[in-house]
C-alpha cells in the first residue's frame, strides 16, 4: 500500500520535533537597527556616548532612526554619569555607548555609580572585530573581566541570532533590577542580521509588590505601640510624599530623611528634624537615640555613628535584601510603600489617643527648635568669601521649588544637606560611590529628561574640574541650565581633616584656572560672586539666559561640625 501524504507526515513528526520546520519570527533587521528598536519598546530616549572605531555602525543606525536621540559627550566617563543621572531621576533606563578598550576603561567611574545607588544603566561598547579577540590587538581587553566588579549582567555577542535574549536580559537586568548590565558587540557584528523579534515592554514588570494584609497589620500595630516613634524616609518613599506627610502626623513621629530623599518630607515641617550623619542635623541623631522605635521607609541609609546600636527598627522596602543592613532588626516588611504607607494612614484614623504622645511631640518641638536657632546663627555671618551656612540658605531662598539640583561630591555636599532648606526640589547626587565630578553631566541628563524644569548643578573647585570639558557638551545641546562652582580653592574636607589631625597638607592646595574665562572660552555664560548681594544677581542673571550659566562663588572653607580623620 502506497503512503499517504498524512502517513509521511506522522512518521516525520515520530522522527523529528514536531516544530522542526516552523520558522521563527523574523522582523529582518540587522544589529545595530535591532538594538534601537528593542530599546525604544522598553522607552528609552537617549543614548550617552563617545564615537569610536568600534561603535561606528551602531552610530550610522542612530543616524537613521529618530526615536533614540545620541548625546554625544567628550568623554565616557561623563557620558556614564549622566546615564546614572537619568535613571535615578526618571526610574527608566539610562543607556550609555563607548567603544572597545579605552572606552569602556573611562566608562568605568560613571557605572561604578550607577552600580553602588542601584541606577539601572546599560552600557553597550563596541569590540574590536570577531576574529582578532584574543589576540594582541589594538584597544583589545577582556571586557566581561573589566566590567565584573560592577555589573550584575555582562556578555559579548558571539552571534546575531543570540540578541534579542541577550538584549532583554539587560533591559531586566537594569530596568526592573536596578543594576548594571553590559553588552559587548564586535565591531562588524553591528551589520549581520538578526533571527528573532523585538519584545515590548509589559506592565507586569513593575507590577505593585503587595505585602500580605496580615503581614501589613502586624507591622502596624508594632509602630502603634510605640510612645517615641521616629522615621527615616528614603528614595522609595518617592511617589507616596502625602501619605508620608499623613502618616508621620498621625503618629507624631520625628521625621529625618536620606540626602536623596529630602524631597519626599516637607522640611519646614514640625516634625522633620534635619538630616542624617556628618552632613546632617545633631536633633535626628539626639531624637534617634532616643526613640523608642526606628521606622525605615525606603532607605538603606544608616550611618553608624550617629545612630543608636541598639535600636529596635522597623523596616519596609520593596526590595527585600535591602532590609536588615547595618542594623538590628525587630521585623521586616517586603511592599510597596505606594501601597502600604495609605494603608498605615487609614490604619491611623482607628487609633484612640496615644498615651505620652504629647510628651514625645513636645521633644521633638524642642530639639528642633535648638537646631534651627543654631543653623540660623551660623547662616547670619556675612563678608566674602561667604560662609558656606550663609550660602545654602540664599539658595534655598533663590532656587525655585520645581528645580533639578544636581550635586556633586565635596565639602560643600555637607554643608548642603545641613543647611539647604528643601521645598520640594529634586537632589541628584552620587550617593555611595561619591565621585567628583558628577554635578554637570547629571545636570545635562537632568535638562534633557526634564526641560521644562529648571536645573542648577552645585559643584565644589576640586571636583567640577574633573568634568568641566562637558560645560561645552551642555553649549553645543543648548541647555539653559545653572553650575555653581563653590570655590574654596582646596580640596576642603581633606584639607580640614588634615589640619585637624596636624599632618602636613600635601595635595590639598589647588591652583584654580580662571572659571569665568574658562566657562567663556566654551561659549557659556560666565559670572563672578564675591558676597551674597553679587550671588542673588548672578543667580537672577542666570534665570533669564537660555544658555548655561556659570556663577563661580568664593565660599569660606569652614570645618563642617564632628570632622575629623
Amino acid at each position: 500500500m502506497t503512503p499517504t501524504v498524512m502517513d509521511q507526515k506522522n512518521e516525520r513528526q515520530q522522527a523529528e520535533p514536531v516544530n522542526a520546520d516552523a520558522h521563527k519570527p523574523d522582523q529582518g533587521l540587522s544589529v545595530a537597527p535591532f538594538i534601537l528598536e528593542q530599546l525604544a519598546a522598553w522607552g528609552v530616549e537617549r543614548i550617552y556616548g563617545v564615537i569610536g572605531d568600534a561603535n561606528l555602525l551602531l552610530l550610522d543606525a542612530i543616524g537613521k532612526q529618530n526615536k533614540i536621540r545620541f548625546v554625544p559627550f567628550l568623554d565616557e566617563n561623563a557620558a556614564a554619569l549622566a546615564a546614572s543621572a537619568e535613571a535615578k531621576l526618571t526610574g527608566r533606563v539610562g543607556v550609555v555607548l563607548g567603544t572597545s578598550g579605552p572606552g569602556l576603561t573611562n566608562m568605568l567611574n560613571g557605572l561604578g555609580d550607577a552600580y553602588a545607588d542601584a541606577a539601572g544603566v546599560i552600557a553597550i561598547t563596541g569590540q574590536v572585530d570577531a576574529p582578532k579577540v584574543g589576540t594582541h590587538t589594538k584597544q583589545y581587553i577582556q571586557q566581561q573581566v573589566m566590567v565584573a566588579p560592577l555589573a550584575t549582567f555582562s556578555e559579548q555577542l558571539a552571534h546575531a541570532d543570540a540578541l534579542p535574549d541577550l538584549l532583554l536580559r539587560c533591559l531586566v537586568m537594569s530596568g526592573v533590577q536596578g543594576g548594571v548590565s553590559h553588552l559587548s558587540i564586535p565591531k562588524l557584528m553591528f551589520q549581520d542580521r538578526v533571527q528573532g523579534v523585538v519584545q515590548p515592554y509589559s506592565p507586569h514588570f513593575h507590577q505593585s509588590l503587595l505585602a500580605p494584609q496580615r503581614d501589613v497589620e502586624e507591622t502596624f500595630q508594632l509602630i502603634a505601640e510605640a510612645k517615641r516613634p521616629m522615621l527615616l524616609y528614603g528614595r522609595g518613599v518617592s511617589g507616596a510624599e502625602q501619605a508620608a506627610l499623613s502618616f508621620a502626623e498621625a503618629i507624631g513621629a520625628a521625621v529625618t530623611t536620606s540626602m536623596p530623599a529630602k524631597h519626599v518630607f516637607p522640611n519646614e515641617h514640625e516634625l522633620f528634624v534635619g538630616g542624617l550623619g556628618l552632613a546632617g542635623s545633631e536633633a535626628a541623631s539626639v531624637l534617634m537615640a532616643e526613640s523608642d522605635l526606628v521606622i525605615i521607609c525606603g532607605s538603606t541609609w544608616w550611618p553608624d555613628e550617629y545612630t543608636p546600636p541598639a535600636a529596635r527598627v522597623v523596616q519596609i522596602d520593596a526590595v527585600r535584601h535591602n532590609i536588615g543592613i547595618n542594623h538590628s532588626l525587630q521585623r521586616g516588611l517586603v511592599g510597596d510603600l505606594k501601597e502600604i504607607l495609605p494603608q498605615f494612614v487609614q490604619m491611623s484614623g482607628k487609633l484612640s489617643q496615644r498615651g505620652g504622645n504629647e510628651e514625645w511631640k513636645r521633644r521633638i518641638a524642642e530639639a528642633r527648635g535648638q537646631w534651627t536657632a543654631r543653623l540660623q546663627q551660623e547662616a547670619s555671618a556675612e563678608g566674602s568669601p561667604i560662609a558656606p551656612q550663609r550660602l545654602m540658605q540664599v539658595l534655598s531662598e533663590q532656587l525655585p521649588k520645581d528645580a533639578v539640583i544636581a550635586l556633586d561630591t565635596g565639602d560643600h555636599s555637607l554643608w548642603f544637606n545641613r543647611c539647604f532648606t528643601n521645598r520640594g526640589q529634586r537632589v541628584l547626587l552620587s550617593g555611595r560611590w561619591r565621585t567628583l565630578g558628577f554635578a554637570l553631566p547629571a545636570a545635562i541628563a537632568a535638562k534633557l529628561a526634564e526641560p521644562a524644569r529648571p536645573v542648577v548643578a552645585i559643584a565644589g573647585d576640586g571636583g567640577v574640574v574633573q568634568t568641566i570639558v562637558e560645560l561645552k557638551t551642555a553649549v553645543k545641546l543648548g541647555l539653559g541650565l545653572t553650575l555653581l562652582v563653590l570655590n574654596n580653592g582646596s580640596y576642603a574636607i581633606e584639607k580640614n581633616r588634615m589640619e585637624l589631625e596636624g599632618l602636613e597638607l600635601v595635595g590639598s592646595e589647588l591652583d584654580n584656572p580662571d572659571f569665568v574665562k574658562l566657562a567663556e572660552a566654551c561659549g557659556a555664560v560666565g559670572c563672578r560672586a564675591q558676597t551674597v548681594e553679587e550671588l542673588r544677581d548672578c543667580l537672577r542673571k542666570a534665570g533669564s539666559e537660555s544658555r548655561p550659566v556659570l556663577i563661580d562663588v568664593a565660599a569660606a572653607s569652614l570645618k563642617v561640625p564632628h570632622t575629623k580623620l
